[in-house]
């Protein structure tokens, strides 16, 4: 058996595709294969992946129409072969040649569902690369998720401390077939729903205090750089986990922990969001508040945000309904 898939949604990157699959094909771990998803790219994406293949037999190339970047990577895990599944960003790169066999090694020794490491934020200013932890950083960890084995069961309270995106995991591909653990069909935020039924079912995660991979910062055109432009992701992720925990029978376990996550971040949406465009999210945002203030308890029971509200207000109103409900518990 293939020891890792790489899975990689290839849309419209020509200009940093090389970079990326450089860094994969000269890692010091050999045994992979590489399904690479041309998402409908309208660039020379495609030509570019037909030379590194003609080069690479470990290179295996899907054309498809556009249609998103979940739905190309759920493709690419239906068709892979390795012990270990890998998701990688076509516009991004492995930090060193050894970072594949660093995942392998810790992942087998422990036989894990789930390796988690560290990823950088990179970007370029006056000519030199930034790197940066950021929002990848283990340092928030408690230690001890570095020197043992532990499952969800373990890690209720701490869930989100753990970087969400697909790119700092190693996945057993057994797992996620059998628990029918895929990516969201969204624009973006794709990997939310992947990140949370994983780790609410996973019996053996561990953490790499490393940091194995460089994510490309606001690169113009890219998902991220233009994500609140008729994006309801975080309102789509908080209603897709709520219907997840009530097929898993674990909404009294999670739900509350899951709104106050998403729904926080839906909030956050709403105070930056693209003022031609804000009414439409506010009314849908609005629609998720009256059904979590009717289903679930929490701050949001005292919240009520307006239209007008900004960024700052937003965040105001929700501090002191946070205020106001551990008060009145």
């Amino acid at each position: 058996m293939t020891k890792i898939s790489i899975i990689i949604p290839v849309y419209n990157v020509a200009e940093y595709l090389p970079e990326c699959l450089d860094s994969i094909i000269s890692q010091t771990l050999e045994d992979f294969e590489i399904i690479c998803i041309n998402d409908g790219s309208s660039d020379n994406s495609l030509a570019i992946l037909q030379e590194y293949k003609s080069k690479d037999s470990r290179i295996k190339i899907i054309d498809k129409e556009n249609e998103g970047s979940g739905i190309a990577r759920n493709l690419g895990l239906s068709i892979a072969t390795g012990e270990y599944v890998y998701f990688a960003d076509s516009d991004d790169w492995l930090e060193n040649n050894t970072a594949l066999e660093k995942m392998y090694n810790a992942a087998e020794k422990d036989c894990l569902d789930i390796l988690i490491f560290g990823g950088y934020s990179c970007y370029t200013k006056c000519g030199k690369l930034i790197k940066w932890k950021g929002s990848y950083k283990l340092d928030t960890l408690n230690k001890k998720y570095f020197n043992d084995v532990f499952g969800a069961k373990d890690i209720k309270k701490d869930i989100f401390k753990f970087p969400s995106t697909a790119w700092t995991k190693l996945y057993r591909r057994e797992f996620l077939i059998k628990n029918n653990i895929k990516f969201q069909h969204i624009k973006a935020g794709q990997d939310q729903l992947l990140f949370f039924h994983s780790m609410i079912l996973a019996n053996r995660i561990k953490v790499l205090n490393e940091y194995l991979y460089c994510y490309r910062k606001e690169r113009q055109g890219s998902v991220t750089s233009t994500k609140r432009k008729k994006n309801y992701s975080p309102i789509y992720v908080t209603r897709a986990i709520e219907e997840l925990l009530k097929r898993l029978d674990k909404t009294d376990e999670y739900l509350k922990i899951a709104i106050d996550r998403y729904f926080s971040k839906a909030t956050s949406w709403l105070g930056r969001f693209d003022k031609d465009l804000k009414k439409e999210y506010y009314c849908e945002y609005i629609e998720l508040l009256t059904h979590i203030q009717n289903i679930c308890d929490g701050w949001w029971k005292y919240y009520n945000p307006t239209l007008a509200d900004g960024y700052w207000r937003l965040k105001i109103k929700q501090f002191i309904s946070r205020f106001r409900y551990r008060l009145l518990k």
